[in-house]
């Protein structure tokens, strides 16, 4: 497994037509002022406000005889006051930003960059890639584009705009550090990692491609360490707006098994030599898995083809499936090969972390 990173958070839609090829982006003297001037329009910045219980309110009530009636004065709620960022990627007002960025808020303020505000109200959400869209009323609206994501690449200048601590369209610089990063605070997402310096409400906020274009969704940022954010690339991005946009919440297929990482020593005790795969810890009854037949302590070795030696490679392989799609595994049962043909089915709510994060546990 990859060293995983304590991490905080910082607080139809194809991506721009490639049939004209555009030329390579360089980086020259006046590159990122001009790019920031034809862009910054479509950023915005998100202020909330979330409603929250007072836990002083809901006190026993045997502490009352130390606190008096002080205790039945509380307010029963308080007002917590965050803020993100995000952008319009429909001139009607249609903006996609973070989850975490507008989840459990009463009021959702948005501002342009040229000081117009509005009220927003998310129309879909997605906590499995921390993603989510807002609407706010308009027509005519500037958008960003995103880009092809199988152009990008490790090196890349990119830009990020957004709104740390609340300053408004704030732009730094910086290079694709690396690419389909495993960080543990989303094991959904194979994440961008960047030295473009981001930080907390910089989150929903676009990093950008030199011509200007989306290639992801600025995150998180790595505690305790200096230029290294994570942004969802658009890959992710457009396939759950589309979902958002359409649906209002993703339709996740399910495999319906918990896996573990198998190691050398554990392949060796099974199996009396080593082996790579990825260890079927439990099997969710009348899932798509066991109507399959795949059984506890099964080893999961490839997924349609392709090897699979950890567990964020089966999430990975799920990502971008559909329900309805049929899954071929390749599997091993006691020291021999096995293969299983199944269906993928909607992920039930009480299994949403059935095929999350990964259980390191030794057993």
């Amino acid at each position: 497994m990859p060293k995983r990173l304590a991490l905080a958070l910082a607080l139809t839609l194809p991506f721009a037509s490639t049939a004209q090829a555009a030329p390579l982006a360089t980086l020259g003297p006046n590159t990122i002022a001009d790019l920031v001037e034809r862009v910054a329009p479509a950023v915005v910045n998100i202020d909330t406000v979330t409603r929250q219980k007072n836990p002083m309110a809901e006190m026993d009530p045997f502490f009352h005889r130390f606190f008096g009636d002080g205790l039945k004065r509380l307010p029963q709620y308080f007002e917590q006051k965050g803020v993100g960022s995000g952008f319009l990627i429909d001139p009607s007002g249609l903006i996609v930003t973070n989850n975490h960025v507008t989840n459990g808020a009463t009021t959702i303020r948005v501002t342009l960059s040229d000081g117009r505000k509005f009220d927003g109200k998310v129309i879909g959400k997605d906590a499995g890639s921390d993603l989510a869209l807002v609407k706010i009323p308009g027509k005519q609206l500037p958008t960003l584009a995103f880009a092809n994501p199988k152009k990008v690449r490790v090196g890349d200048w990119v830009v990020a705009i957004g709104s740390p601590l609340g300053l408004s369209t704030t732009v730094t610089a910086g290079i694709v550090s690396a690419m389909n990063r495993d960080v543990a605070i989303n094991e959904r997402v194979a994440f961008i990692q960047t030295d473009a310096p981001i930080n907390p409400g910089n989150s929903g906020g676009p990093l950008l491609n030199l011509h200007g274009e989306v290639i992801g969704v600025n995150t998180a940022i790595a505690a305790r360490a200096q230029g290294i954010g994570f942004a969802i690339p658009t890959e992710t991005v457009q396939w759950v707006a589309n979902e958002l946009r359409r649906k209002g919440q993703v339709e996740r297929p399910w495999l319906g098994v918990v896996i573990t990482e198998l190691t050398a020593d554990r392949a060796k005790q099974l199996y009396k030599k080593a082996d790579t795969g990825v260890m079927v810890r439990d099997v969710a009854d009348g899932s798509p898995a066991a109507k399959a037949g795949l059984l506890e302590g099964d080893v999961i070795l490839q997924i349609d083809g392709k090897d699979v030696s950890e567990p964020a490679q089966v999430i990975h392989g799920l990502a971008n499936r559909h329900v309805g799609d049929k899954l071929r595994l390749v599997v091993n049962r006691d020291g021999q090969r096995k293969e299983f043909t199944l269906t993928l089915t909607a992920m039930p709510p009480q299994a949403q972390e059935a095929d999350g994060p990964p259980d390191s546990e030794d057993e």
